[in-house]
């Protein structure tokens, strides 16, 4: 059971809108697609895919550009193709599952644009009051259930099968807190977004 609630939340983190961005119309990835087709430039487009993936793209990027010649249909077609090929790449550069282009304009939360304009100013201080909020906000909400249910029962060792019922649940209290930490702890410590 640890380990199926360490991984949940970890999976949590990672699952999260931050990596789903990736996945938009008007994401960095198929913006950069886009350009590497307006332009010529297949380059533009590579580095947000392992380099394991170069060949694919560079292959799809001639075939799009020969194919955005034949026409006005062909073009958006072709275009569209060649963002999915970058994006579905990224995405298992990721180790993460494709499920297609996302549409324009989702809202992804108050984090991702914090953190594109801390790149851009070079100020973390939102992203951190963002963050540290949200954690201490969700740690004491996990905390105060775990009180909740550890109040409520008796912190003896079962004696009777009809104990063990009430002993399992402050068990199971106890653990949820204990693994929730934990695993803000290990998405902490983890590797960020690489290929």
């Amino acid at each position: 059971m640890r380990r199926l609630v360490m991984a949940t939340v970890i999976a949590g983190f990672l699952a999260s809108p931050a990596f789903a961005h990736c996945d938009s119309v008007d994401g960095p990835v198929a913006g950069a697609a886009i350009e590497a087709l307006e332009t010529g430039n297949v380059n533009l487009a590579l580095p947000y895919a392992p380099a394991s993936a170069e060949d694919e793209i560079k292959a799809a990027h001639r075939m799009a550009l020969k194919a955005k010649g034949d026409g006005k249909a062909a073009a958006e077609v072709a275009q569209r193709w060649f963002m999915e090929t970058v994006v579905r790449l990224h995405r298992e550069g990721e180790g993460a599952a494709y499920t297609g282009l996302q549409p324009a304009g989702i809202n992804h939360g108050p984090v991702i644009p914090a953190a594109e304009k801390a790149l851009e100013t070079g100020d973390p201080a939102q992203v951190k009051t963002l963050l540290s909020g949200a954690v201490e906000r969700l740690l004491e909400d996990r905390f105060k259930a775990a009180q909740k249910v550890l109040e409520s029962t008796r912190n003896t060792p079962p004696q009777t099968a009809d104990t063990v019922a009430e002993a399992r649940e402050r068990v199971n209290a106890e653990f949820a807190f204990i693994e929730y930490a934990e695993g803000i702890h290990a998405a902490l410590k983890a590797e960020g977004h690489a290929h």
